[in-house]
């Protein structure tokens, strides 16, 4: 046993001594690396702790130049002057990696990808389509396919829009069946404008087929309806939204008005624009309502459906109008007042009452199928709101 302990004793000094070797080496290597780092490395991040992001760029791309193997930073670099709006050193730098020889198949597809996204947001949209193209013979088909959509949609070419949309729809996503039926409403509006009947018909029908209960191309089959005389067809599909969608009533209010007037059935749809107001209050509805009311039907009707609204619900959309109203039946004495307080709720609501995309929150005066900001589609209400910060700052 003292034995034993005596051999272990001895052994410790030569663990220690071999301990001692292996950091040595460790170390050697670690400063050999270091001494190979090219100073304009350090350089640039003397530049990046002191804020001044230019020219900590200029000397990564120095470095990156100098140390071709570097590919990991030349690409962060042309990344980062794509999102800097700097198109054109993005789009140098990536041409610069593809004449390289020494690059494998995937490394190569990356890059031309990159590439292709440097065209795309730079707006040359001719040569990313090319490169997109190209990548669809890559495993990247699918993203290429995708980015080439969203060049498509910007170019209002729906026929490719479908085509492309069609080969990326694998399963019965709603996100895609919702495209699709934009896609063909797109060209069904265009067909109704230069009054292709059939044409229109038949994208219509595509469109209801991917779903029948979808509000668009109810809209424009009342449209074709209404455009080709069949007032009483096209009256009578702009109200199978109170069966299916009755928030987007107000987006029929205006044709279902004017096919009224034209076939004297304002009675008929006073009717029902009443009792909408009462089961489903809708505040887009209030304006066109008080309107047409006071066209065709009872003043003082219209003021008291008004007061009625305004204790269930609250709005300055529906204040506005029972103002005017108000100033109609008012005493002479009063007259200027209640104008002047109208005038300052007016002036809130026509500055203040958007269309909100739910996706990005961009605000529009009038509803739009598709967000101009963020791209996506059916992102907007179909009433506009009154936000009550955008009232306190003001």
């Amino acid at each position: 046993m003292n034995e034993l302990q005596l051999w272990w004793l001895l052994l410790l000094p030569v663990f220690f001594g071999v301990g001692w070797v292996a950091a040595r080496i460790d170390m050697r290597q670690v400063v050999r690396a270091s001494s190979r780092l090219p100073r304009i490395y350090l350089t640039g991040l003397n530049h990046l702790l002191h804020d001044e992001l230019d020219q900590a760029i200029e000397a990564f791309l120095s470095a990156a130049r100098e140390n071709p193997a570097t590919l990991e930073l030349q690409l962060a670099l042309a990344v980062l002057f794509r999102r800097r709006g700097e198109f054109d050193r993005a789009i140098r730098i990536h041409q610069e990696l593809l004449a390289r020889e020494d690059l494998s198949d995937d490394r190569r597809g990356e890059i031309l990808a990159e590439l292709a996204l440097d065209y795309h947001k730079a707006g040359f949209f001719d040569r990313a389509e090319a490169l997109y193209a190209a990548l669809q013979q890559t495993e990247r088909k699918h993203w290429a396919l995708a980015q080439l959509l969203e060049i498509y949609q910007v170019e209002k070419d729906w026929r490719k829009c479908i085509e492309v949309a069609s080969n990326l729809a694998r399963d019965d996503s709603p996100v895609w069946r919702v495209r699709l039926i934009h896609y063909h409403c797109e060209l069904a509006a265009l067909a109704l404008t230069a009054e292709r009947w059939d044409e229109a018909e038949r994208h219509l029908a595509q469109a209801r087929a991917l779903d029948r209960h979808a509000v668009r191309p109810i809209l424009l089959e009342g449209e074709w309806h209404f455009l080709q005389g069949r007032f009483e067809a096209a009256f009578e599909e702009w109200l199978t939204l109170e069966r299916i969608a009755v928030e987007h009533l107000p987006l029929a209010t205006d044709r279902l008005m004017a096919v009224a007037e034209r076939c004297g059935w304002q009675a008929k749809l006073l009717k029902r624009m009443r009792q909408w107001l009462h089961r489903y209050p809708q505040l887009d509805l209030v304006d066109r309502y008080v309107e047409f009311e006071a066209r065709h039907g009872e003043s003082a009707l219209a003021l008291r459906l008004l007061q009625w609204l305004l204790r269930q619900q609250p709005s300055l959309i529906v204040l506005d109008e029972y103002l005017l109203l108000v100033a109609r039946h008012v005493d002479p004495a009063w007259l200027a007042d209640v104008e002047r307080v109208r005038e300052v709720v007016h002036g809130y609501v026509q500055r203040l009452a958007r269309y909100r995309c739910a996706q990005c929150g961009f605000k529009a005066r009038r509803h739009l199928w598709r967000c101009p900001a963020c791209g996506q589609w059916e992102t907007f209400g179909p009433a506009r709101v009154i936000e009550i910060d955008a009232i306190a700052g003001h």
